[in-house]
């Protein structure tokens, strides 16, 4: 019978949630978002050196194309830039691709305040290259 109880109890939970959220909120700062991060050129401050876009279906073609590797974290900065109200980060790593010699590039990227403990120095994280411009990177 408790397992029982304690399934009404989720779903009560679960609608007073859904009753007390902004999804009409939430759609549109994500979207202002996404509008803002948009216009990021190649080299600003506030982008991953070009690598993500806005648009997940240029993201998926680009990702396709770029060569895998790791990055190591050597130092996470605030930028001292904000998307919104969030800090946009200054991820300084040390990249590793097959076959080539090790090389230093920043990354700049939204990260949540829960997730800043996973990216301390010494963390290693996929990253994939853009064979064109090789600070151009992407997670994964």
């Amino acid at each position: 019978m408790g397992v029982f109880r304690d399934l009404f109890r989720l779903t009560k939970a679960g609608l007073e949630q859904t009753a007390r959220t902004d999804y009409i909120g939430n759609l549109r700062q994500s979207a202002d978002l996404a509008e803002q991060f948009a216009g990021v050129q190649p080299g600003d401050v506030t982008g991953t050196h070009g690598a993500a876009t806005a648009n997940p279906f240029l993201n998926m073609t680009m990702y396709g194309s770029m060569t895998q590797g790791s990055g190591r974290v050597v130092s996470l900065a605030d930028s001292g830039k904000r998307m919104g109200d969030e800090v946009i980060y200054a991820v300084e790593l040390d990249i590793t691709l097959p076959g080539a010699e090790p090389y230093r590039t920043t990354y700049k990227t939204v990260i949540a305040a829960a997730a800043l403990h996973g990216w301390q120095p010494g963390a290693i994280f996929p990253i994939r290259v853009s064979p064109d411009d090789r600070n151009a990177v992407m997670l994964g």
